[in-house]
């Protein structure tokens, strides 16, 4: 049987975590465990807690067949006492579904986001791990169609899981267009958008307040997540960890001072 643990940002009570399960209901022979926070933590990023006790409350989840428990703390958190204080070490989780998140999380939106950071710490555990976003920021209590949309996806994600098929060290970010079912034009891979917004600063009484300026949409001319789910496409993006930069740590081997001390000793000597 599969044990998938579900997680999000926006708290054990937003309506998109509820779609989520819900989605994965119709999955057979599948276990399923809720631990999420218990008020909303969107944009905490991969913040963990360490100077406060997490505790966790048991809760119904609405009436929905699963275990359920709300926790003083943020995403990755949730996964990470899941992991540690609910699974036995021979019942660790097949895969991590985080979501569904009110707006999208593209682009550079993966380094802030809460959701991804709960995807992101299964796959630091081992676990497989999948975050769900779906473009309805500005009608944020419709969840439209997005459970039949991401029905064939969940179901794809935990079979490739429950097989050991899924890439390790690495989440994958699924964005997901406000459109009616019908209008959706596929499933697409793609690439995450570093620069499709520009952070602007609004001024009100009591301080600033972050906004964002977002370009007129183009013609898709690179397979940029933005530009895919603004034209109507569900867009996958394989997230890798090791953020590393592999080819320039090649290159540092030429800079004189990248060098072990013996042999900076070496060249100041010649």
């Amino acid at each position: 049987m599969l044990r998938i643990l579900v997680t999000n940002d926006d708290g054990i009570e937003a309506l998109g975590i509820k779609r989520l399960v819900e989605a994965l209901l119709v999955l057979d022979q599948a276990e399923i465990f809720v631990v999420a926070p218990d008020e909303e933590k969107s944009g905490v990023g991969h913040g963990v807690t360490y100077r406060t006790p997490l505790a966790t409350e048991k809760r119904d989840f609405y009436g929905l067949p699963v275990k359920a428990w709300a926790v003083n703390g943020n995403p990755a958190d949730c996964v990470k006492a899941a992991y540690h204080l609910l699974f036995a070490a021979e019942e660790k989780p097949d895969i991590v579904f985080s979501g569904i998140n009110v707006g999208t999380n593209l682009g550079r939106d993966i380094y802030y986001s809460g959701t991804c950071s709960g995807a992101r710490e299964a796959v630091i555990l081992g676990v497989p791990g999948v975050a769900l976003s779906y473009d309805n920021w500005y009608d944020q209590e419709n969840y439209g169609d997005v459970v039949q949309m991401i029905a064939p996806l969940v179901k794809d994600f935990a079979e490739r899981a429950g097989k050991g098929e899924l890439a390790p060290e690495v989440f994958w970010n699924i964005n997901i267009p406000h459109v009616p079912l019908a209008q959706v034009k596929g499933i697409v891979p793609a690439t995450l958008s570093l620069h499709h917004y520009e952070d602007k600063y609004s001024e009100a009484a009591e301080g600033y307040f972050l906004m964002r300026e977002y370009p007129q949409v183009m013609p898709i001319a690179e397979p940029y997540d933005y530009d895919l789910v603004k034209h109507d496409y569900i867009a996958v993006t394989p997230v890798h960890i090791d953020a590393t930069d592999r080819s320039l740590l090649k290159q540092m081997d030429g800079w004189p001072l990248m060098q072990p001390w013996e042999k900076q000793g070496e060249q100041a000597d010649e």
